[in-house]
């Protein structure tokens, strides 16, 4: 029986007269109007102001120092060009890839850099395709460093500590280097963070559970090391839902993951090609190569091996982010709200120490959680120990144990003050000499390699490489070049089709797509140019026995052009085929 609202009253009924109910949009309107939604994203604004305003001076802080330089410094990898160019493929052509897409990764990272270049019109600015996906990459770090504020305080970090920990992970000249790069692991780290947010959730609702799922899901779709961070997420799902509602929390966030990257290999076997077969690519056979066939790195404890070259380049970077965090990861076992983070940074620290392969961008999955341990174990020791626990919000809590008739929390029992004080008083003293060191010892240093990337010119010989060839170089001439140019020549008007050749599908020994082989018997005497950059003399280095093809064309080739010195130099090589010899281009300079 409704007593508390205000209906219309009714008038005397004549006798005879037909009874006539209110206007329903009487009642409606008499009704109490709840908050709108404005008025909720006011209240929740008014109460967040503080952490809004340090997060949005955080990320112009960060924004400044990732876009300064980004586009020239680092010098682009072969990586960034193949992303580039897949991209390009899916936008220009439909397709996957620039040439037989044999799944060795996940689509998902470069269908979003496809849908930035199509929204911003990137490969029409004659900017240079790495340059403009370095453009993406910049939002992608400012996303991450909101995601990675609002994880640590949803594990209970201190604002401070929060603020911290985003700027130990963006300032950080190993950061700082790897964030620029058009990589997908920077793509896919943004999905982790989000799915850690959603399992954290104070509210405790369950499609917060299936986004973090879904979340999961999509970072897989993006690159499927990232399968190395799910027990962190499971971890931090489990600490965080009450354990009568565990098997549902569970059972949403794995149906979620479960289906949404059930789509990838649903794809392939729509496509006929799960399974290997003599006549097309398989899923299967780039899980098989992926985990047991790729040629091993070797160990990074032997100075011969590329393992230990990869981490020394990483070191060399910084050391002292990875450094600070593995030392942090074993004390923040201690404390419940740091164990996960723990987790998602020691699996993959223990997967560097393994004789497999070792990918360079792997260290990008490192530094958010490097940088929480180091923030979260200084966080813990400054604060009194019972602030340390993540929150739970006052209402759901009240809630939840009337609902189960549940006794109220237990006020703790503080010790006694002089021990209390004592050891408060310890702790926060370990913690400013460590702040006063890092700021003597470490932020120098860091400042010196942030100014360097932020003023360093190593991408510029490309780029002046890549607008000499289209001033001097024929359309009719074939080229054989590194994956950082491809795009840019094909925009040019070079032929995508064997007129611009990445120097990879050249190599007779170990090439997992042999179809730009097939066509070319010859090897390097189809070409009449080669392009000698940093990344194919690093690919030269990297597989001594391997490119037999491509040493051929640099060694039958002479300069006519070069940029850079030292080794940023690019040159511009022209093939000497049989036959009377080819004069150099005009105007070319020759060093």
């Amino acid at each position: 029986m409704i007593t508390d609202l205000e209906l219309p009253r009714l008038a005397p009924r004549p006798p005879g007269a037909r009874h006539e109910l209110p206007n329903l949009a009487t009642i409606e309107a008499s009704l109490p109007s709840g908050p709108t939604l404005r008025s909720r994203l006011g209240a929740w604004a008014s109460s967040h102001r503080s952490s809004l305003l340090l997060l949005a001076g955080l990320l112009v802080v960060v924004g400044v120092v990732h876009a300064w330089g980004m586009a020239t410094s680092p010098g682009p990898s072969d990586d960034e060009g193949t992303y580039m160019a897949q991209a390009w493929a899916v936008q220009r052509t439909g397709q996957l890839a620039h040439y037989t897409y044999w799944y060795d990764h996940p689509p998902l990272g470069w269908l979003a850099i496809a849908a930035w270049t199509w929204v911003t019109r990137a490969f029409d600015g004659g900017v240079g395709a790495v340059a403009e996906g370095r453009e993406l990459m910049l939002l992608v770090q400012l996303a991450s460093c909101a995601l990675l504020y609002l994880l640590g305080r949803r594990i209970g970090l201190h604002r401070v500590a929060a603020a911290a920990a985003v700027l130990l992970f963006a300032l950080t000249p190993l950061g700082l280097s790897y964030h620029r790069m058009v990589l997908l692991d920077n793509l896919a780290i943004p999905w982790v963070l989000a799915a850690l947010v959603l399992v954290s959730s104070p509210t405790s609702k369950l499609w917060a559970y299936a986004g973090g799922g879904a979340c999961f899901a999509a970072a897989l779709m993006t690159k499927e090391t990232t399968l190395l961070l799910l027990p962190a997420v499971v971890a931090q799902l489990w600490s965080r839902c009450d354990r009568r509602t565990r098997r549902f929390c569970l059972t949403a966030f794995a149906s979620s993951l479960v289906l949404t990257a059930v789509a990838y290999p649903l794809a392939a076997l729509l496509k006929g090609e799960l399974l290997p077969g003599g006549d097309h690519v398989s899923l299967f056979e780039a899980i098989r190569f992926q985990l047991f066939t790729r040629p091993s790195s070797g160990s990074v404890l032997d100075a011969t091996q590329p393992a230990h070259r990869i981490v020394s380049t990483w070191l060399d970077l910084d050391p002292w982010l990875l450094g600070a965090g593995l030392v942090a990861l074993v004390p923040s076992l201690w404390f419940r709200s740091l164990r996960p983070m723990a987790l998602a940074l020691g699996i993959p620290a223990l997967m560097v120490m393994r004789e497999g392969y070792l990918p360079g961008p792997l260290v990008i999955g490192f530094l958010p959680f490097a940088a929480l341990l180091v923030a979260g174990l200084g966080n813990a020791l400054w604060l009194p120990p019972r602030r340390m626990a993540p929150r739970e919000h006052p209402a759901l809590e009240a809630r939840r144990r009337a609902v189960l008739s549940l006794p109220s929390t237990p006020a703790a029992q503080p010790p006694p003050l002089r021990r209390h004080l004592v050891d408060l008083t310890v702790r926060r003293a370990a913690v400013l000499v460590t702040v006063v060191l890092a700021g003597v010892f470490v932020a120098p240093q860091w400042a010196l390699g942030d100014r360097r990337l932020m003023t360093a010119t190593t991408g510029a010989p490309v780029a002046q490489a890549t607008r000499w060839i289209d001033a001097n170089v024929s359309r009719d001439s074939r080229l054989l070049v590194d994956d950082t140019m491809w795009v840019d020549l094909v925009e040019r008007g070079f032929s995508r089709d064997l007129g611009v050749v990445w120097f990879h599908k050249l190599d007779f020994s170990a090439n997992l797509d042999p179809s730009v082989a097939e066509r070319l018997p010859d090897g390097w005497r189809h070409f009449d140019y080669v392009v000698a950059t940093p990344v194919i003399q690093g690919g030269l280095a990297d597989l001594p026995t391997g490119l037999g093809e491509v040493r051929k064309a640099l060694d039958n080739s002479r300069t006519v052009a070069a940029f850079g010195s030292g080794a940023d130099r690019v040159e511009v090589r022209r093939v000497a085929r049989p036959g009377p010899p080819i004069p150099d281009a005009a105007g070319a300079p020759v060093p």
